[in-house]
């Protein structure tokens, strides 16, 4: 288990310490393989059962391993993007080798904290994890402020309000870890393999407190709203890479807190608390994000704004919960995790092409670059849940699961929330994807630009293929071995 925590620290500390701007996307590329190989047969592993190690301080789960799993796909997704990103950044004199070895080193340190928070299994432990995403990925987002004048004020925002959240959460710690001490003593008090056991024991008004605090700190985290501020920000101001992997999975590592909380919560509570509560979180969520997305003219902030509301929906489909609503809710992670990745890549070669982020100034994207414009319109389908893509089918699931339980205030909100996110997701990228290129109000094409047929471009296509192909086939079927997982997960969540 120590080695997935080794693998990315000295992957960090070799990338900042190499001098060949070249070589260095490579090493990184390396190091994000090898973590891949070694954990590979540990994830497998925790599918099948429980694995423990470092004298209980560490435990996998199904839970853990699927989105330990998800952490290390999109990390050795964001390695080989980052190639040409980072190239084309450096021969633009947009950044320098200092730059690029620091964006490299961090980039492993982050990777590092989120394996963290998915191999705790003591509560305090998950807490330093999901702090240490949070001071990590707020220099990332810094980063190249001189070509971004706002990313060093968006960082400093994401770092106050989700340090005030983090608080939040450590203080539903310490109140779970004061319930559980009531009933057992202090001898693994915040282990969760301790915990789920005399979850049915613990103080169910007690625990309410302690899910109140950590559904508020965590949340803001995840980017639920109304405490989802510093998200379109951040998200849009960080590098396209960096945007993928907090979008994709560092939104899902603060909402695996919370499931864990559920978990422990609702044995001694009752589900209509903890399910109510993540069922107004996630409408919120997803009704103000829906408002956003239709008035935006940025397409960083059109692309965090949904990450807001895909949050929203994952929220719903725990909050309804039911074997239905947590599989639902499981499965959009997945879903989400492969789309808002894939058009944050696109979008970072879109605003390399014509110098902006402002939808009115870019045109004709699919006739001027056929297969970036494809797979951009890809994305933008599948995000805006039409079918028969892969966003579809888990909508439809969580849909279901609201049905099934005769919530239809819920129904007919989440209807008319997504349809709104249909427009507006459609609207703003079909303006830049259709029309003819230099059209009036379109932006010149950037003077910079990375050729086409490089080796990290080539690698950065790869990868944006990989992820329309699988965004199109999951919207058919979900492959077996993925159903199986789900369904793990979801009796490790106990959903009933």
């Amino acid at each position: 288990m120590l080695s997935i925590l080794v693998i990315p620290i000295v992957t960090a500390i070799i990338c900042y310490n190499l001098r060949a701007p070249r070589l260095i996307g490579y090493v990184s590329l390396a190091g994000a393989a090898a973590l891949a190989v070694v954990a590979f047969p540990l994830i497998r592993a925790s599918l099948s059962a429980p694995v423990a190690g470092f004298y209980g301080a560490f435990s996998m789960d199904a839970l853990s391993g699927y989105i330990m799993a998800l952490v290390i796909f999109l990390s050795l997704a964001s390695a080989a993007y980052s190639i040409s990103y980072l190239d084309h950044e450096f021969d633009a004199g947009l950044t320098n080798l200092r730059g690029m070895r620091t964006y490299y080193g961090l980039l492993h340190l982050f990777i590092f904290t989120m394996l963290l928070v998915t191999m705790a299994n003591n509560l305090a432990i998950m807490w330093i994890g999901i702090e240490a995403t949070t001071i990590v990925s707020a220099v990332l987002i810094g980063l190249g402020f001189h070509k971004r004048p706002l990313a060093v004020e968006a960082a400093w925002k994401y770092i106050i309000l989700c340090t005030v959240g983090i608080t939040f959460a450590l203080l539903g710690t310490f109140i779970a870890y004061y319930a559980s001490t009531a009933v057992m003593g202090t001898e693994g008090a915040l282990d969760w393999t301790v915990l789920r056991g005399i979850a049915h024991r613990l103080n169910p008004e007690t625990m309410k407190l302690a899910f109140v605090f950590v559904l508020v700190g965590y949340g803001t985290k995840a980017g639920l709203a109304p405490v989802h501020n510093w998200l379109p920000d951040a998200h849009s101001q960080a590098p396209s890479p960096i945007s993928a992997l907090l979008s994709g999975i560092l939104l899902n590592t603060a909402f695996y807190g919370i499931m864990r909380f559920v978990s422990i919560v609702e044995p001694s509570t009752g589900s209509a608390f903890t399910g109510n509560l993540l069922i107004l979180f996630g409408l919120l969520s997803v009704g103000l994000s829906s408002i956003f997305i239709l008035v935006q003219d940025n397409f960083k902030r059109l692309l965090a704004y949904s990450s807001i509301e895909h949050m929203g929906i994952i929220s719903l489909g725990v909050g309804i919960g039911g074997p239905v609503g947590v599989y639902g809710a499981l499965l959009h992670i997945l879903n989400h995790a492969l789309s808002k990745p894939l058009m944050f890549f696109a979008s970072g070669k879109i605003q390399s092409r014509f110098g902006t982020t402002n939808i009115a100034n870019v045109n004709g994207v699919l006739s001027s670059m056929p297969l970036l414009g494809t797979l951009t319109f890809i994305g933008a389908l599948s995000l805006s849940g039409t079918p028969p893509f892969n966003i579809f089918v888990s909508e439809i699931t969580v849909l279901k699961a609201a049905v099934d339980r005769g919530l239809w205030p819920v129904v007919v909100l989440f209807l008319v929330f997504v349809v709104l996110v249909f427009y507006g997701v459609l609207s703003g990228f079909g303006k830049m994807l259709f029309g003819k290129p230099g059209e009036p109000g379109s932006a010149p094409a950037a003077q910079h630009h990375e050729p086409d047929f490089t080796a990290g471009n080539m690698l950065g296509n790869a990868v944006m293929i990989v992820m329309a192909v699988s965004v199109i086939l999951l919207g058919f079927r979900v492959p077996s071995f993925i159903d199986d997982t789900i369904r793990t997960c979801v009796q490790v969540l106990g959903a009933r």
